[in-house]
């Protein structure tokens, strides 16, 4: 892959899958989205290493402005680094081309982040399921800030992964 290839490969707003939404495991869907980076024949790796590569791989100054944030809107974050974890959200479903991460809020908002691998493509989808006024006030803040931030993660990631270079932190 030349470097205006590699240059030109962004991830872009796509429809959600009807595979990677049947992997949340919300019983309502009230926002959801979906980003998909095309990958060539380059795209191979877990997605569990994808997943990781997204959130571990980013520069250690937004990973930690991201943990913060989303702890001081009240998400109840588990340990990181962990086997268990991806940047604190717990794994909730895990497969060779499919991984779900979970979440909860202290405001009544509960999320999935669902990533799935194909041979040439990554999808990541975004679902949230609001459980009062609270987190549907807080997520419409947030929104704009979320679209921006998977949007360049799962670029970068690519990025990342077509280099060649390390994608994550040895736990």
């Amino acid at each position: 892959m030349t470097n205006t290839e590699r240059a030109g490969r962004r991830a872009k707003r796509t429809a959600v899958p009807d595979d990677v939404r049947s992997r949340t495991a919300l019983r309502r869907v009230d926002y959801q989205d979906a980003f998909i980076v095309h990958t060539g024949a380059a795209g191979r790796g877990s997605a569990e290493d994808w997943i990781r590569g997204v959130f571990e791989s980013a520069p250690a100054p937004l990973r930690s402005s991201l943990r913060l944030g989303w702890r001081v809107v009240g998400a109840r974050l588990g340990p990181f680094p962990s086997r268990a974890h991806v940047v604190g959200w717990r794994i909730g479903e895990n497969t060779a081309d499919g991984i779900r991460l979970d979440v909860d809020w202290r405001i009544g908002l509960r999320a999935n982040l669902v990533l799935r691998t194909r041979p040439s493509s990554v999808t990541l989808a975004t679902f949230v399921e609001h459980g009062g006024r609270a987190s549907r006030i807080v997520w419409s803040a947030l929104l704009p800030v979320h679209v921006r931030t998977l949007r360049y993660l799962l670029t970068r990631a690519a990025r990342v992964h077509d280099s060649g270079r390390p994608r994550r932190p040895r736990l």
